[in-house]
């Protein structure tokens, strides 16, 4: 759980720790102690897309608050800001959140895996096939298009080589 401390050493003051840690599919949880008079603050992130749901958010503070952030299931390790604002922008604090990966869990030292292992390389291999042959095909459909001049062919080769690029983005990330 993350501390943030409002009012503890003046009015609109924001105390924020310098760098969390959350783990994907974690809620990032942050507990916020108000220590004066109640009072708006804005939570807010221009660069956590890739992680969480969460940019922005008004909250108003009386005593302690609990504000979860959840991490999706599938991001990636990374870091991203959380600003604290009070006091209508007159005071800004901000932290860090690294996301790392999960522990991988250690195996029984008597277990053997079920199924051998395929090497990495061979798999590399066996994914990044449709990508080359959807490029091919968009060289060869450019090819003919500079042959014929018939824009259909000049637009099919535009398509295959955007489902190339497509494809091997998805494979990367998966």
């Amino acid at each position: 759980m993350t501390e943030i401390h409002l009012n503890r050493r003046g009015i609109n003051s924001i105390e924020v720790p310098d760098e969390v840690e959350a783990t994907p599919g974690s809620d990032l949880v942050l507990w916020i102690v108000n220590h004066g008079s109640p009072l708006h603050i804005t939570l807010a992130s221009s660069n956590s897309s890739t992680f969480t749901g969460f940019f922005h958010e008004n909250l108003y503070v009386n005593g302690p608050e609990e504000f979860a952030i959840p991490i999706r299931e599938n991001a990636y390790p990374g870091t991203f800001n959380i600003e604290v604002i009070a006091g209508y922008g007159a005071r800004k604090a901000e932290f860090r959140v690294v996301v790392r990966d999960r522990a991988a869990p250690e195996p029984e030292p008597g277990e053997a895996p079920a199924t051998p292992a395929v090497p990495a390389t061979s798999l590399q291999w066996r994914s990044s096939v449709p990508a080359l042959l959807l490029t091919a095909a968009a060289l060869m459909l450019y090819g003919l298009w500079l042959v014929y001049r018939v824009d259909l062919l000049n637009a099919a080769s535009f398509a295959a080589l955007l489902l190339g690029v497509i494809l091997a983005w998805l494979r990367q990330r998966s």
